[in-house]
């Protein structure tokens, strides 16, 4: 979806230019190799002028992300190479691990993401993008406000864009964001599992804001909340079978039921395991038995151990 919102320049930061001089060599998507010599391509002079008005009236674009590198992430425009600096992406800053820098960036890549051209370099046969400067440009509402468009209402729309924070749906008059924390009851490591660009949803209007016309919408709350209804279906003692939703440096949480996660302490896991072998041990997706040691629907806290242990646990 286009907009002509043109707001005022704001020149690039000095995180901006730090992430340029770090690309270094790419690190994920389509590439031959950092050694391999690969022949630019001829980009016509009026791609370049088209790119140029582009920019000069902010016009929005939804790219897919097909690589990366130690700097930001990379898309292409009607073959022409963009680049997104990590600086200019909404969830910055990043882990300054390199493993765990990487592992984040890969979770962009095959996703789309709406940005916005905030340079345009002929010379080095690229452009660079903003996804930080696009959320600033989204389109004036020309159409008047909708009578239905209230808090409660639920309608139909078709999702334009994901990005790590959510996703923009079209209703008709304008687009309203689902937020990541209103997608599912259960655990949303990343938006694109759940939503793809083109699938019609049924939402739930959470928050109009007219003066900014924005719209907060809800997928999970058009589903019961399962922590409602947690004591009929899982008690202190259950042993049962689930799948584990992630790793974290203090233990592994399961998913018991949809929406419905428990957490394995570490220390109830054997005496052999500790903080740096479990993501050795165990991976997402593993199925594991644990037993139920306690619920506390209010704060949606399940608390697992293995079957047949009896040790008090330990907090986090």
């Amino acid at each position: 979806m286009n907009g002509t919102y043109i707001p005022p320049y704001v020149p690039p930061d000095d995180f901006y230019w730090q992430a340029l001089l770090e690309e270094g060599p790419i690190c994920g998507g389509e590439s031959p190799g950092p050694w391999a010599w690969v022949e630019a391509p001829e980009i016509p002079p009026a791609l370049w002028e088209e790119a140029r008005q582009l920019q000069a009236v902010h016009t929005l674009l939804d790219l897919p992300i097909d690589g990366f590198n130690r700097g930001g992430l990379i898309a292409h425009w009607k073959g022409v190479e963009c680049f997104v600096p990590a600086s200019h992406l909404v969830a910055y800053p990043f882990p300054a691990d390199p493993a765990a820098r990487e592992s984040r960036f890969q979770q962009y890549v095959g996703c789309n993401m709406r940005l916005c051209i905030i340079e345009v370099e002929p010379t080095r046969n690229r452009i660079l993008l903003s996804e930080k400067q696009a959320l600033d440009c989204q389109p004036a509402m020309t159409a008047p406000w909708p009578d239905w468009l209230q808090p409660g209402a639920i309608c139909k729309g078709r999702v334009t864009s994901v990005c790590t924070f959510g996703a923009f749906v079209d209703l008709g008059p304008l687009e309203g964001l689902i937020h990541i924390s209103e997608i599912s009851w259960g655990r949303v490591r990343h938006p694109c599992d759940h939503l793809k660009p083109g699938e019609e949803v049924q939402v739930m209007v959470l928050e109009v804001n007219r003066d900014q016309q924005r719209v907060s919408l809800s997928l999970k709350k058009l589903c019961c909340n399962p922590w409602d209804t947690v004591d009929s279906h899982l008690k202190p003692g259950d042993v049962v079978t689930g799948k584990i939703a992630s790793i974290e440096r203090f233990g592994l949480f399961v998913e018991l039921l949809s929406g419905l996660e428990g957490l394995l302490h570490v220390s109830e896991l054997p005496a052999n395991v500790d903080l740096t072998s479990l993501s050795r041990l165990y991976r997402v997706g593993q199925e594991m038995t644990v037993q139920v040691r306690e619920i506390v629907p209010g704060e949606h806290r399940i608390v697992l151990s293995l079957p047949g242990r009896s040790q008090p646990y330990a907090a986090a």
